[in-house]
């Protein structure tokens, strides 16, 4: 197991402050739908903050791996995988929304790439969900990171396909408040860092 979790050690030691500066950039892109919604002008780049943060945040929710894997195995390495392919998929967003179509090189991306923010964001709120579910199980961080996770998980599709009735926006400062939450808990709080103890009824 310690080959395994290893490589995500120093992602466990540094996830207050990638989620925190994700959290940051992702408000950028948050403004930036609010000035949309009210004034019809936007922050040049306003995807790529949102890219680069979310990314970010899911990279700083990756050192959770170490200690959730010790309890929950398998619902750990699903939601490694997911956040995984979310990050891919988002950094071809920023490449393509951000460095090439600025270029010139792309005007509009080809094909399968079109899909790719889609799944980028079924994935990244499937990551949240299953994060979220393994924090509350094994509970070895504390347990408002796991609610705040599954506020993330479902804030967006609840606002775009539920209450459509709010600006889209709404649920973009709800994951950037659950973001800060988190980043702030994590700061304060007393996390393990060498895996949690064994259960009681499994061997040590």
């Amino acid at each position: 197991m310690a080959s395994e979790t290893g490589r995500f050690r120093t992602l466990e030691v540094y996830a207050p402050e990638l989620i925190l500066v994700g959290a940051v950039l992702y408000a950028v892109f948050v403004a930036s739908e609010i000035l949309v919604t009210y004034s019809g002008t936007a922050i040049p780049q306003d995807t790529t903050f949102a890219s680069v943060g979310g990314n970010l945040v899911v990279i700083g929710l990756l050192g959770f791996y170490p200690v959730l894997v010790e309890r929950r195995p398998y619902l750990s390495r699903a939601a490694v995988i997911l956040a995984v392919i979310a990050v891919i998929a988002w950094s071809i967003v920023v490449l393509g929304t951000g460095i090439l179509k600025p270029l010139g090189i792309l005007t509009e991306p080809p094909g399968p790439l079109a899909l790719t923010p889609l799944v980028g964001m079924a994935t990244l709120y499937s990551a949240y969900a299953l994060l979220g579910i393994a924090v509350l199980l094994v509970d070895a961080h504390p347990r408002t990171v796991g609610v705040l996770l599954l506020v993330a998980a479902v804030s967006v599709p609840l606002v775009r396909l539920v209450l459509t009735g709010l600006p889209n926006f709404v649920a973009n400062v709800v994951n950037l408040l659950a973001y800060i939450g988190i980043g702030v808990v994590l700061l304060t709080a007393d996390v393990p860092t060498d895996g949690v103890e064994p259960l009681a009824d499994t061997p040590a």
